[in-house]
């Protein structure tokens, strides 16, 4: 039987006092990414990168390198710049399809408040061909 991830429950209060309760089901951020398309994040590091299906190259800026994970393949970012994402595909049929990547934060953080990653405005940058 498979093992649930932890669960994180926050609790707010509003501008007229009410409590609202969220719970975080999952203490990571998986999107996809589709073939041609790439991602730069900011403030990641200490944050664990992990390629769920597919193939990954991921560059971090201020002297990181460059390393391509395989599906099930994971990257601790050190760096504290920023962090670009993509797919990597090696052509063939597999180069369409799109590819799912997690971002989990540093155990420390786990159950208190995130260092949230900065987001781009909803705009991906087009990989150069």
């Amino acid at each position: 039987m498979a093992k649930m991830p932890p669960t994180v429950s926050v609790a707010t209060e509003t501008k007229e006092g009410k409590e609202r309760a969220m719970t975080i089901l999952h203490p990571y951020f998986e999107f996809e990414l589709k073939h041609s398309t790439a991602i730069s994040l900011q403030r990641l590091s200490g944050w664990t990168v992990t390629a769920v299906d597919g193939r990954v190259w991921l560059t971090e800026e201020n002297g990181g390198r460059d390393v391509w994970l395989q599906a099930g393949d994971r990257h601790l970012i050190n760096g504290r710049g920023r962090v670009v994402i993509e797919p990597w595909s090696a052509g063939g049929a597999a180069a369409d399809a799109s590819l799912r990547v997690r971002l989990s934060p540093p155990r420390a953080q786990r159950g208190s408040k995130y260092g949230w990653p900065r987001w781009p405005r909803l705009a991906l940058m087009a990989a150069s061909a």
